[in-house]
């Protein structure tokens, strides 16, 4: 019988890794390799790996575009020189069915990398993927070195909301003329189809009579990416630092509008107005601060317009911090499943790799 074996991660939801935050700390991921074995077996290698690259557009306005790969982060450990415990240089395994060779390896300044979740930006000028390899190659002449791949979805932790906490309160008072008090949550999570925000307007004088207010969530979208190697195939890339930059902001909910249709003075002043904004998860991603060449920020954008149209609209934006969600069995089947959309994403490979097997199922190929 052959051997066949797979990836295990000591991880919340399969292959779903919450990064640290600090960028100077290293993380530890550990797991094991399950082999089931149809014989006791010797294995001369046997590596566990962690992979990312990043994949960037450049001269896009050239007719002749280019994409190019650079490493974000590479981890490897090799699993025969921490388990060869009499100088053989193989890992022995003296029985059959199933063994677990359980491996740790690092994670470097987890703070500085981007997560996969963030990876829906509007864009197709960069991309970014994390895989997991496992190799294995049995002690014999002819035996060849086998491969099991899996995509790995990192995620940025946001602070889980507290429900005691206060909400976001902002009060506008103009003396003689208008006064409003809006409400919005702090926080919002993907797959939340909606967010609820309460305001109450007072308008004091007939000219600051309002004509409607609406209100929306905005996503803006900073990348400031400067390439870290030479690529001499690229034409004006032969050198580090060639940029790719996108300054972007979307709408990522609909634009909720309520009129006041009565010409009523007390207009939102005798009972609030409670506005239920849908939300668009397709296009929203999670908050990513602090990294050195990407920025993700969203803000609440609340305007009320008057009647009189010589008045300038009131415009308020509060923060919003937009946290994961749950990640299923299949996390990137179901990112992947979220649009019809052809990605860079896609075609990424991580470079010097054998053919990729992701979220394997069925026994890896006998080769030896």
């Amino acid at each position: 019988m052959r051997y066949t074996f797979n990836v295990e991660l000591n991880t919340d939801q399969p292959f779903v890794v919450d990064l640290h935050p600090e960028d100077y700390q290293t993380q530890v991921l550990s797991g094991a390799i399950a082999i089931n074995l149809g014989r006791p077996e010797k294995f001369k290698a046997a590596t566990i790996a962690i992979h990312g690259h990043v994949g960037i557009a450049l001269n896009i306005d050239s007719a002749k575009p280019s994409i190019v790969y650079e490493p974000l982060m590479q981890s490897t450990v090799d699993l025969v020189a921490a388990n060869d415990m009499d100088g053989s240089g193989v890992i022995r395994f003296e029985d059959d069915g199933i063994q677990y060779l359980p491996f740790r390896i690092d994670i470097p300044r987890p703070g500085n990398l981007p997560s996969t979740l963030i990876n829906k930006l509007d864009t197709h000028y960069i991309d970014w993927k994390y895989e997991i390899h496992a190799t294995l190659q049995r002690d014999s002449i002819f035996s060849l070195k086998r491969v099991v791949k899996h995509d790995l979805i990192f995620r940025r932790p946001i602070p889980p909301k507290d429900e005691d906490a206060p909400d976001h309160t902002v009060s506008t008072d103009m003396p003689k003329q208008f006064k409003s008090k809006l409400t919005v949550p702090k926080y919002v999570s993907l797959g939340q189809d909606s967010l609820a925000a309460t305001v109450k307007l007072k308008a004091r004088d007939k000219s600051y009579m309002i004509k409607e207010i609406d209100c929306a969530v905005v996503q803006t979208e900073d990348i400031d990416y400067f390439t870290k190697r030479s690529h001499p195939s690229v034409e004006d890339a032969e050198f580090p630092g060639v940029p790719c930059k996108v300054n972007a902001s979307r709408l990522v909910s609909v634009i909720k509008k309520i009129p006041n249709d009565d010409f009523d003075l007390e207009f939102g002043h005798s009972k609030p107005i409670e506005m239920d904004v849908r939300l668009d998860n397709m296009q929203l991603i999670p908050t990513e601060r602090g990294l050195d060449w990407l920025e993700i920020s969203h803000v609440f954008r609340f305007t009320i317009y008057f009647m009189d149209v010589n008045l300038q609209p009131l415009i308020t934006e509060l923060p919003l911090i937009v946290g994961h969600e749950e990640v299923s069995v299949e996390p990137m089947a179901a990112m992947k499943a979220q649009t019809e959309e052809t990605r860079m994403i896609d075609s990424l490979k991580i470079s010097d790799t054998e053919d990729h097997i992701a979220h394997s199922r069925s026994p890896t190929p006998e080769l030896a």
